[in-house]
């Protein structure tokens, strides 16, 4: 049971870190950009998660109960708008400004992920009869994550050398969008918005909390029974700010006029 919720946890909270990296890396690659940047990214994330496990039941008396999934919806909002000024630099080759929102995206996704991979791994680590479980799920799903991240990249790169930047910044909209109205849940758990009444339910296809519903969720937000809430922010997110990057790849990048044509 241990080594099955191991590799659960790293596909829900360590997947979505992989994912983030191995795209910002893609794009820093292609730019000739060195990764000095995600050391301190990494140090970052790793204090903040720090940080964050040991004030959480402070931060749970605030805003009479709420004050977890308030920090957590907030931080999605910055870490969203982070990643459009991020796109934004990278189609416009700004490179300080693009090192900047790539550390602070980083550090921040990190900080909230790694906060609960930490609670996991001191409550399990306190029981001495699972130490080898849980050793041989983080190292399963560390494996995994690693895997998935690498596929990525080297797709990525492909696409980039290819020249098409849209997809690989199509994907990291989907992975913003998809944590940004996958956050909304707290919310409504809090009653700060209504219950997400559910559109349409593929738990019989693909669960939420099975190994495929939670890869589905870090890749693109995934979720069996999404309200409607939940959609329009989704669509929205990803639809208004492609089509904005669409209009700016062209005019970086303008298509190359053949030869006799008027």
């Amino acid at each position: 049971m241990v080594l099955i919720n191991s590799v659960i946890l790293f596909l829900r909270d360590a997947l979505p870190v992989f994912v983030l990296i191995s795209l910002l890396l893609a794009f820093a690659n292609f730019a000739g950009r060195r990764w000095y940047w995600l050391g301190g990214a990494l140090l970052m994330g790793l204090a903040g998660s720090m940080l964050l496990t040991h004030q959480v039941d402070n931060l749970s008396e605030w805003l009479e109960g709420a004050g977890v999934e308030v920090f957590i919806f907030a931080c999605q909002l910055i870490i969203y708008a982070l990643l459009l000024i991020n796109l934004q630099c990278q189609f416009k080759d700004y490179q300080n400004a693009w090192i900047a929102t790539a550390v602070l995206m980083v550090g921040l996704v990190l900080t909230l992920d790694g906060a609960n991979f930490l609670v996991y791994l001191f409550s399990y680590w306190s029981h001495e009869q699972t130490p080898m479980a849980l050793v041989m799920g983080t190292i399963l799903g560390g494996t995994v994550c690693m895997s998935l991240a690498v596929l990525l990249y080297i797709g990525c790169q492909h696409w980039l050398a290819s020249g098409y930047p849209l997809l690989c910044a199509l994907l990291m909209l989907l992975w913003g969008a998809g944590q940004l109205s996958y956050s909304l849940n707290l919310l409504s758990q809090v009653d700060l918005l209504p219950p997400m009444r559910p559109v349409w339910d593929t738990s019989d296809w693909i669960a939420d909390n099975s190994e495929l519903g939670h890869l589905l969720n870090s890749l693109m937000g995934y979720e069996a029974a999404p309200g409607l809430l939940q959609i329009i922010v989704y669509m929205l997110a990803v639809l208004l700010p492609f089509i904005w990057l669409y209009h700016l790849n062209r005019h970086a990048y303008p298509t190359p006029v053949v030869k006799g044509e008027v």
